[in-house]
C-alpha cells in the first residue's frame, strides 16, 4: 500500500508540474502571426521573390501579392495554413501579366 501511493504522489506532481506550462501559453497576437506566416514564406526562394505581403485579423491571415502561375497560390496558402495560431487563410495574390 505504501508503494501504491508512493507511485501516485509522484504521479501526480509530476502530470501538475507539466500543466501550468500548457495552461499559460496564449495565443500569437495578429502581429505575430503576420510575422511569423511572413517568415515561412520567405523560407521558400521562389515565394520570397514575389515580395508578398502578409496581415492578420483575429487569427485570419491574408496573403496580397502577385504571382507569375498559380501554383505559387496554393504553395503560399499550404505554407501560411501551417503555421501556428492561423485559423483561416484568405489568399489576394492575382496573377501578374
Amino acid at each position: 500500500m505504501k508503494r501504491f501511493c508512493i507511485r501516485a504522489l509522484l504521479l501526480t506532481t509530476l502530470l501538475s508540474a507539466g500543466l501550468p506550462a500548457y495552461a499559460e501559453q496564449t495565443p500569437p497576437t495578429d502581429e505575430e502571426l503576420a510575422a511569423s506566416v511572413q517568415q515561412a514564406l520567405n523560407g521558400d526562394a521562389e515565394l520570397q521573390a514575389l515580395g508578398l505581403k502578409v496581415s492578420s485579423k483575429k487569427s485570419e491571415v491574408t496573403i496580397e501579392g502577385g504571382m507569375t502561375d498559380d501554383q505559387q497560390m496554393f504553395k503560399a496558402g499550404q505554407i501560411a495554413e501551417k503555421v501556428p495560431g492561423v485559423k483561416f487563410v484568405i489568399n489576394n495574390m492575382v496573377l501578374k501579366n
